[in-house]
């Protein structure tokens, strides 16, 4: 099932885009921490590569995560299609577990390690100077008491605006009902992020960002810093 939706959402990108340039973008960053909607992934500093191809409102990302000790480890591919301020993107998470027999291609019942999330973007504008995002767990996400889909959902509002040529994003992210992020509706990430970017040419950039990052749900408080690469 994985398998067909995400050949589905690639059948527009490389059928409808043919006049469009295709152009190309590689980014790696190390982080301290790895935190994902107000969760710690691995216990280590993280090395996270994407690679981004785009031609036209439509794009395909393949991004990764590795920690230094293999606490944690992520693969996902992210085709998304954009229209105005909106971007509509299918999130295939792969989370490889350690120890064990990990296949990318098994979507077997008992060694599937794929999620399917589906979710929607809006990019702040002048009228609505905000990012906002839902995203909901369509495969992958099981109650184990009732073998039933979750359909766990996140929703993100955040605040861009500059400070002395500093990017700062302020955000909350909560979940509406009891899922995979917590076991009733929660405020699961409160947090905010600073970044700015360095231009060393027309094509190299060195990104660098700090994140304070708080989960009232859980009660957890992280700091992570970041730097890298990023070549267009």
């Amino acid at each position: 099932m994985i398998r067909f939706l995400f050949l589905l959402l690639l059948i527009p990108f490389a059928a409808f885009s043919q006049t469009e340039k295709l152009e190309a973008e590689f980014e790696v960053m190390l982080f301290s921490r790895h935190v994902w909607r107000g969760e710690k992934m691995g216990d280590q500093p993280a090395v996270e590569p994407s690679l981004t191809l785009s031609k036209g409102a439509f794009s395909l990302n393949v991004w990764g995560a590795k920690t230094f000790n293999d606490s944690y480890a992520e693969l996902d591919i992210i085709p998304s299609y954009t229209f105005g301020n909106i971007t509509l993107s299918a999130l295939d998470y792969y989370n490889p577990v350690k120890g064990e027999d990990n296949q990318f291609f098994n979507f077997s019942k008992e060694k599937n390690r794929h999620s399917l999330e589906l979710a929607l973007n809006y990019e702040a504008s002048e009228k609505l100077p905000v990012n906002l995002m839902w995203g909901t767990l369509v495969l992958g996400d099981k109650n184990q008491d009732t073998d039933k889909p979750f359909f766990s959902t996140y929703l993100e509002c955040t605040v861009p605006f500059s400070v002395w040529n500093i990017d700062v994003e302020p955000g909350l992210g909560m979940t509406p009902f009891k899922g995979y992020y917590a076991d009733k509706t929660a405020i699961i990430n409160a947090n905010v992020t600073l970044g700015k970017e360095f231009n060393l040419s027309d094509h190299w950039v060195i990104p660098v960002q700090t994140a304070a990052i708080y989960n009232p749900y859980t009660n957890d408080f992280f700091v992570t810093i970041a730097c890298g690469i990023r070549i267009n």
